[in-house]
C-alpha cells in the first residue's frame, strides 16, 4: 500500500489494518518515504543492528551507598 504522509495520518487505521495482514505501508513524503509495518513482539535478535556498538558504553555504579560502605570496611579490615 502506497500513501502519502496527509493521507497516511487521515487514515492511520487503514493502514494499521493492512499492515496486520502483513502488507508494508509506503508512505511518501518529500525526497524520502518510510515504511510502516508490522513487527512480531519478541525480536530473534533484538541487538542486530546494534553490533558495532558493544562495549562502546559503560554503565555506572549500581552499588548502594551501604555497599559502598561495607566494602570499604572489609578492605580496611584486610588490611
Amino acid at each position: 500500500m502506497e500513501t502519502t504522509l496527509t493521507d497516511f495520518q487521515r487514515r492511520f487505521s487503514e493502514a494499521r489494518t493492512a499492515a496486520d495482514r502483513g502488507e508494508t505501508v509506503v508512505i511518501k513524503a518529500g525526497d524520502g518515504g518510510y515504511l510502516f509495518t508490522r513487527i512480531s513482539d519478541k525480536p530473534a535478535n533484538p541487538f542486530a543492528d546494534l553490533e558495532h556498538l558493544f562495549g562502546t558504553v559503560a554503565l555506572n555504579e549500581t552499588r548502594t551507598p551501604r555497599e559502598k560502605i561495607r566494602q570499604r570496611l572489609r578492605k580496611n579490615r584486610a588490611a
